[in-house]
């Protein structure tokens, strides 16, 4: 007689008891795990990798401290697309050999809007309707801008800044002449600036709140504290810059050098709306106040987010203006896009070639940046 062995026949296949056993075990062992990572502080989870202490560290001291981690990342088993990724990160980490180079993907961008939206609604609803909630194919696809500058990779420096590729990758033909299309039809609806191209999260602060000290520093000296959270995304080093650290530009109309803002918030501004390579005002897609507005921040006008500039005169004029009139009537860009008389560059001189007439008596007093 032949030895008998422990098998059984079911549905046809045949198995063996210790085979079993192991899948059994297996299948209770990831699930323990996922489980753990899952439920478990990242205190005991994530930071246990060495690649993730610094990112945490920066975090404990971020004005997102109060925000768990997986609020914004997720946890380790939502979804099929959670699972790839840290199959992907444990595959990284066993066959490389550098591990400080982690960054968010686009996709990985992407999907943090949704987050973002979470506790920022209000500033979400803003970013969606203003400019710079526009997406790949209005930029990418605007026929007119097309035929007269040809797209290259340095236009992915502003608009698609975490675009992982060349605009060869992603557009296609390279020319003035089109029909231009995406190699892939997916990204025409992606968000172009999404909200990391100008917040970094892992930044330090305080939320919502200044200490007493830099509150009285900021009375008698000016603004003493740092918003790190506002920062440019430079996509050839993969980091950000926060506004603190940005230089204010240097901008000339025809030789003179004109007075710029030190609001650190329009040097973030300007990292894409910069003039030619020889600082001349106006150039490129350089918006720098001159002319009767020399000197006024970007935000003396424009709302966050949003950029919205509709309650900007009433802000800084009154009623009527030096010369009588109401400063929304007048022959500018605030009145009429179709207006030779740009907002950012509008001189008194451009509606009086003749002389600036003198003051009428009984006009309103001019007051704060329309003096100038």
């Amino acid at each position: 007689m032949k030895p008998t062995s422990k098998k059984g026949k079911r549905d046809g296949a045949w198995y063996t008891l210790p085979a079993v056993t192991a899948g059994v075990f297996l299948l209770f062992t990831v699930a323990g795990g996922l489980g753990y990572f899952e439920f478990s502080p990242p205190e005991k989870t994530c930071i246990n990798c060495h690649e993730i202490r610094a990112s945490h560290a920066h975090w404990t001291n971020s004005v997102h401290r109060s925000v768990s981690c997986k609020q914004c990342h997720g946890g380790s088993a939502d979804s099929v697309h959670a699972l790839r990724e840290n199959a992907k990160r444990v595959f990284y980490h066993l066959t490389e050999t550098r591990h400080d180079n982690i960054r968010l993907s686009e996709e990985q961008t992407v999907r943090m809007l949704g987050a973002c939206q979470g506790c920022h609604a209000r500033e979400f609803a803003y970013w969606q309707k203003g400019g710079h909630g526009t997406n790949y194919a209005g930029i990418f696809m605007d026929a007119k801008h097309n035929k007269t500058e040809q797209m290259a990779d340095e236009c992915l420096r502003c608009h698609g800044m975490f675009f992982e590729g060349k605009m060869s990758s992603l557009v296609t033909p390279l020319d003035t002449q089109g029909p231009w299309r995406f190699r892939n039809p997916g990204m025409a609806e992606r968000p172009v600036i999404p909200c990391l191209a100008c917040h970094q999260l892992h930044a330090p602060g305080e939320p919502f709140k200044r200490p007493a000290a830099q509150m009285a520093a900021a009375a008698t000296n000016g603004p003493a504290f740092r918003r790190d959270i506002l920062a440019f995304y430079v996509r050839q080093e993969g980091t950000h810059f926060a506004i603190d650290d940005l230089a204010v530009p240097k901008i000339f109309d025809q030789g003179r050098p004109v007075k710029v803002s030190s609001d650190p918030r329009q040097r973030l501004c300007t990292q894409c709306h910069a003039p030619n390579a020889f600082g001349q005002a106006g150039t490129g897609d350089d918006r720098t106040p001159t002319g009767v507005h020399e000197g006024l921040s970007c935000m003396a006008c424009h709302a966050p987010h949003s950029n919205d500039t509709r309650a900007s005169c009433a802000l800084c004029h009154p009623a009527r203006s030096s010369c009588g009139l109401d400063v929304t009537k007048m022959d500018t860009s605030f009145r009429s896009g179709m207006s030779k008389h740009n907002i950012h560059t509008v001189r008194c001189l451009d509606c009086h070639p003749a002389g600036v007439p003198k003051k009428r008596e009984g006009s309103a007093p001019v007051s704060g940046p329309a003096a100038m």
